[in-house]
């Protein structure tokens, strides 16, 4: 199965150093999802936090992958209990660079289809902050279109990428 995802530009969340504790950094990260002004932040869709840079040129990697069906992003970063933990590994590993959410509009949604795609995307991709799927999941060809970068056009690479 194919599904396509179109991403946002990056939005900037933090600017390096700026909170000391790990709490410190999951409040004020709440607070900015609560009150910044984007209407993607009010959709349903996966999601991923990248640090690094964009200017003299775009260097981010991806550090987390995460998708929200039932409710809008926003909700979901915003009431976000059971998975702290990857807030905390986010604080922790790259508390020294800037933060950037980049979010993906699925040309379908439903539950399956977004678990499907975050499991294939976390799969693909490897990221530090995400956990690996541990139930069965049908593994997805993915289209990147947008502003996709550092992910790559398409998932999984053919033989010869």
């Amino acid at each position: 199965m194919e599904i396509k995802i179109t991403w946002s530009k990056p939005i900037k969340i933090f600017e390096p150093g700026k909170y000391n504790t790990a709490e410190k950094f999951i409040e004020h990260l709440r607070k900015l999802i609560e009150e910044i002004e984007n209407p993607l932040l009010d959709m349903e869709g996966v999601f991923m936090f990248l640090s690094g840079q964009l200017k003299p040129q775009e260097k981010l990697s991806v550090v987390s992958i995460e998708g929200s069906a039932e409710r809008t992003i926003r909700e979901h970063l915003y009431k976000k209990k059971g998975h702290v933990r990857e807030l905390k590994c986010i604080y922790k590993n790259y508390k020294d660079e800037t933060l950037y959410l980049k979010i993906g509009a699925l040309s379908e949604i439903n539950p399956d289809i977004l678990k499907y795609s975050v499991c294939s995307l976390i799969d693909y991709v490897d990221p530090s902050c995400s956990e690996k799927c541990t139930e069965e999941y049908t593994k997805l060809e993915i289209i990147n279109i947008g502003n996709y970068f550092p992910l790559p056009e398409r998932l999984p690479l053919s033989e010869e990428e």
